[in-house]
């Protein structure tokens, strides 16, 4: 066969093949274009003073009515953000307004674009923020698509280097407790916060690529249970078994009555000890609420199926005092008592406590997730795991 034929033939062969991929896959601009999810996280709280840096074009408005309150051709160099009477002070004018909405342009600034970002005390937004006059100083509220928020979760939450099935699981997890969170706190001035009382959010500046294709390898993607959005629970390491809900918040949830975790052993809070003189002891429980003249004893009280310590006893003089050990850790701190499940020993000016894992327990283990990711799980693997029960599904069929 000639080889003008072979082209002849080759070329009709690619036409065909586009044709039927056109008629039968039609473009995404044919489809019709989803409103974003959008969510409000809290990233400043009761401050005196914001630092507010925004780009050509911004607007100021009434965040409740949509009024504009001013345009500015920018916000640079950055400019402060103060409380005033019966407002908000920005850049030396005053606006009659408990909440002042900054948006990058008229468009609202929720498209994404690196010259639409909005510094705020050093770091930078994607999407809108919200000034708030409270009655201690100013919160700060950064409105935005759920998929950019995300972008600036994952990278805080996990290592970004680890396998891509770990960051896929925690971008669906992630993407699962903020809507479920949003939904529930639709009246509340805000849905989540930026640290771990929610999930910890580090806005644009702390993006990162890999993070970032595994919040678009996902996107929209959730966990459902019972019809409805799942909120899943995550923590750092479990030490060996997760936590039943009810032990923690008091709630009963079918899938997050806890599992077997033999694959965090990798973490380096698997195991930890740590001293805490007796008087640093005596001084943050009286701080927290536990009045008591000194401590003179501290037993371990009983132990539930995942083997955290239900409660501590605490001797002070003739006095024993029953202190639940969540209430025992915040007290003491969390960052010193990593977790509920420890051992307690008593030496002559301190207590030793020696422990496992890391966090309150409930849900997805992120070191273990990272175990079972070494051993080739995939993150719908990985997810059915930790939260039994639970269908991975589209959110856009459930919200």
């Amino acid at each position: 066969m000639k080889k003008e034929t072979l082209v002849q033939i080759g070329s009709a062969a690619l036409i065909i093949v586009a044709l039927f991929r056109f008629f039968l896959a039609p473009s995404r601009s044919f489809a019709p274009k989803e409103e974003p999810f959008i969510v409000r996280v809290r990233i400043a709280h009761d401050e005196g003073s914001i630092d507010l840096e925004a780009p050509p074009g911004c607007e100021l408005k009434n965040a409740a009515t949509g009024e504009v309150l001013d345009k500015v051709s920018s916000l640079s160099p950055a400019v402060k953000a103060l409380p005033a009477d019966g407002g908000v002070k920005i850049g030396g004018k005053i606006f009659r307004s408990e909440i002042v909405r900054l948006s990058p342009d008229s468009r609202g600034g929720r498209g994404g674009r690196e010259r639409d970002l909005i510094s705020l005390n050093g770091t930078l937004y994607r999407g809108d923020i919200d000034i708030i006059r409270t009655s201690d100083g100013l919160d700060a509220v950064n409105v935005l698509p759920l998929e950019d928020y995300l972008k600036g979760v994952l990278p805080r939450e996990i290592n970004p280097l680890w396998p891509f099935a770990v960051m896929k699981a925690q971008a669906i997890a992630s993407r699962s407790f903020a809507v479920a969170e949003a939904l529930r706190r639709k009246n509340a001035p805000y849905d989540l916060t930026a640290d771990t009382f929610s999930q910890v959010y580090g806005g644009r500046s702390c993006e990162r690529w890999r993070a970032t294709r595994a919040v678009e390898a996902t996107g929209g993607m959730v966990l459902e249970y019972g019809g409805e959005v799942f909120p899943a629970y995550f923590f750092s390491c479990c030490g060996g078994h997760t936590e039943d809900i009810a032990k923690v918040w008091g709630r009963e949830m079918e899938p997050l009555k806890g599992v077997k975790c033999s694959w965090c052993r990798w973490s380096p809070y698997f195991r930890w000890k740590v001293r805490v003189p007796t008087g640093t002891i005596h001084e943050k429980l009286n701080r927290s609420g536990f009045a008591m003249g000194r401590v003179d004893d501290i037993r371990e009280g009983p132990r539930d199926r995942s083997g955290r310590l239900e409660y501590l006893s605490v001797r002070s003089r003739n006095r024993w005092l029953e202190i639940p050990t969540d209430d025992f850790r915040y007290a003491i701190g969390g960052y010193v008592l990593k977790s509920a499940k420890f051992h307690v020993k008593k030496y002559p000016r301190f207590y030793l406590f020696s422990g496992y894992g890391w966090g309150h327990g409930v849900g997805m283990c992120q070191w273990g997730a990272f175990g079972l990711a070494l051993r080739r799980w995939s993150a719908e693997r990985i997810l059915e795991y930790y939260y039994p029960g639970t269908k991975i599904v589209a959110l856009s069929k459930i919200k």
